[in-house]
């Protein structure tokens, strides 16, 4: 066979394949969902969001990652109580009849929504934030107020007694299970401040000792930072009290010591 053949027979093969095979996208709407094989991208390629199947896992989630951190390290899964079959290739990410952003697999059954109506977009931004949107641009839901077990840079984790809504992290079961774990991580609600890690959501397996205003008294590593990252927002008259930190003060490669418990051990 010449080589000019075997060239045409290589192009009508590739030409065959699903043109979205591997390609990045950068917004989900309601006439193009996002498909396995897919990835959705943040504008400057730093978050990625797509389907995963985790080392001999025979199911598959939906999930995000830092796009040029290798291995991947996953930040955010959104189906952790209820995956998909790792063979289902025809699930997808989409907005759904109802306008609710909705993962479904090959048999259009839903394994994960935002219950959210009248959505129009869904994009991923620079910080890690997964957000829907209405038809006028507004977010009207977002994975920072929904957390896995990492605590990205500007997220928030702490709560609001006035409406209960809670942003604490929980681990996964185990290295290769996103389910939920029996840990969690979370600020207090007593006074002085603390962040504690639980077991089970009640008994307490680590604390952090009070804030005093720049970090926590009994977390070593915050104390030999040069440029205080940290930031602790406590608003007694709005009942709000949350803990963040800033990925310009910080350096990279700490940034999962601070907000990451997927690997929590007793």
């Amino acid at each position: 066979m010449q080589l000019g053949s075997v060239t045409l027979i290589f192009l009508f093969i590739f030409s065959l394949l699903p043109s979205q095979y591997g390609a990045e996208v950068y917004n989900i709407t309601s006439s193009h969902p996002l498909s396995d094989g897919e990835t959705l991208v943040s504008p400057g390629l730093i978050y990625e969001l797509g389907f995963f199947s985790p080392k001999s896992s025979a199911n598959k989630y939906l999930g995000l990652w830092h796009k040029s951190i290798f291995p991947r390290k996953y930040v955010w899964v959104a189906n952790r109580d209820n995956p998909l079959a790792d063979i289902d290739t025809l699930a997808s990410l989409r907005i759904g009849s109802s306008g609710s952003l909705e993962l479904v697999d090959g048999k259009h059954s839903s394994f994960w929504s935002t219950n959210i109506s009248n959505c129009s977009s869904a994009v991923l931004l620079d910080n890690g934030n997964f957000v829907v949107k209405d038809v006028m641009g507004a977010v009207m839901w977002e994975s920072f107020n929904n957390p896995s077990d990492s605590l990205l840079p500007s997220m928030l984790m702490g709560y609001d007694r006035g409406s209960g809504k809670q942003n604490f992290l929980t681990s996964w079961k185990s290295e290769n299970d996103p389910s939920p774990g029996i840990f969690s991580a979370g600020l207090s609600a007593e006074l002085p401040a603390q962040a504690f890690i639980w077991i089970n959501g009640s008994t307490p397996h680590w604390r952090s000792g009070p804030w005093d205003k720049s970090k926590f008294i009994a977390v070593r590593s915050m104390q030999s930072q040069y440029v205080n990252p940290f930031t602790l927002v406590d608003n007694e008259t709005q009942g709000t009290r949350y803990f963040s930190f800033s990925f310009d003060k910080i350096p990279g490669d700490v940034v999962f010591a601070y907000g990451d418990i997927s690997s929590v051990n007793v």
